[in-house]
């Protein structure tokens, strides 16, 4: 049995190394630009759309004053209030963590770390999951918009590609996690004296406890729930937005509806990328519009929503350099790890 772990263990640390996962996304890259997916002779006639470029860039801006308050709004419900410039640096440092890290979703431990800090003893776990709420209500939001766009332009999107699969993926996608959360938040099963005395008996269910205890406290909040998914709605809308720009600047006449219901789902695939979503997601931006929009530079498009992406996130740079010179949350992240979180 030790003979076959050992070859797994090894293969399990090269596969999750960073090295492994940057040359996965070179390697796709290369493949996109081999097969003419990703045709730089285009980039030559960008010259004359620059301000359409240049407006793409600007729209991916706000959505950072957006998602801050939503975190702010997320932690409030979990007990920990800061102000929204709080809350705006520790969003700022983790994007800009998304793009230093080999992963997109990098920048949320590095976030994790700093309301750990901050929040201090009883209240670790509840800093960790409101990060973990940010990210998912982030999610949930996405497939909302298209599952909204889907539903309110039905008519209009005869032509579109399987649209019946289309809204129900984004359907199960928005509305089949809220009923999932929905029943494993049920008060019935929380406060049930078998469960809480079996959870209660092993370390991981007195973390999973709090868990739950830290989702109701969102859930059964409605107005508090509203307000982070319309948060998270319109921040994607100004995400797919700057991808239309984009799309318009390559050559392609996309109609906005259809670009609100395909582009969630591209920007989606992003999440499987590396630091922002170059690789895998430039290969999912590809495979869906030309195969749902029919266009066919889809990997272009997806290459320059991923840079003017990672030029925002830059952005962030300057909050993490500002908050290494005296911020005591940031000195209290070595003796705060996010895995000592609070059980009691």
């Amino acid at each position: 049995m030790r003979d076959i772990k050992k070859p797994l263990s090894w293969l399990r640390r090269i596969v999750t190394s960073v090295w492994f996962k940057l040359a996965v996304a070179v390697c796709i890259l290369w493949l996109l630009y081999y097969f003419n997916r990703i045709d730089f002779t285009i980039l030559s006639s960008l010259a004359d759309t620059w301000p359409w470029l240049l407006a793409a860039f600007l729209l991916t801006l706000p959505p950072f004053c957006i998602v801050s308050y939503r975190f702010k709004v997320i932690l409030s419900s979990q007990g920990i209030e800061v102000p929204f410039r709080q809350a705006l640096r520790w969003t700022m440092i983790g994007s800009f963590f998304d793009l230093a890290m080999p992963s997109s979703n990098g920048g949320d431990f590095v976030k994790a770390g700093y309301v750990v800090a901050h929040a201090g003893a009883g209240l670790r776990t509840r800093a960790v999951m409101a990060v973990a709420f940010d990210r998912i209500i982030g999610l949930l939001g996405l497939f909302l918009l298209a599952t909204l766009a889907c539903l309110v332009g039905w008519n209009f999107l005869e032509n579109l590609p399987a649209r019946h699969v289309l809204l129900a993926m984004t359907l199960s996608a928005s509305v089949g996690p809220l009923i999932a959360f929905r029943i494993a938040g049920s008060r019935r099963l929380y406060n049930n004296t078998k469960i809480n005395n079996w959870l209660l008996a092993k370390a991981w269910g007195q973390r999973l406890k709090q868990m739950i205890g830290a989702f109701n406290a969102l859930r059964e909040n409605p107005k508090v729930l509203c307000t982070t998914l319309g948060l998270s709605i319109l921040n994607h809308i100004f995400w797919c937005t700057s991808l239309l720009l984009i799309s318009i600047a390559v050559g392609n006449a996309v109609s906005p509806l259809k670009g609100l219901i395909v582009f969630p789902l591209a920007i989606f695939g992003g999440v499987f990328g590396v630091a922002g979503g170059f690789g895998l997601g430039t290969a999912a931006f590809d495979f869906l519009l030309s195969h749902l929009l029919l266009i066919q530079n889809g990997a272009l498009i997806g290459l320059l929503f991923q840079i003017a992406g990672a030029l925002s996130r830059m952005l962030g740079l300057p909050f993490y350099l500002g908050a290494r010179h005296g911020s005591h949350d940031v000195n209290d992240l070595t003796s705060s790890p996010v895995n000592n979180c609070d059980v009691k």
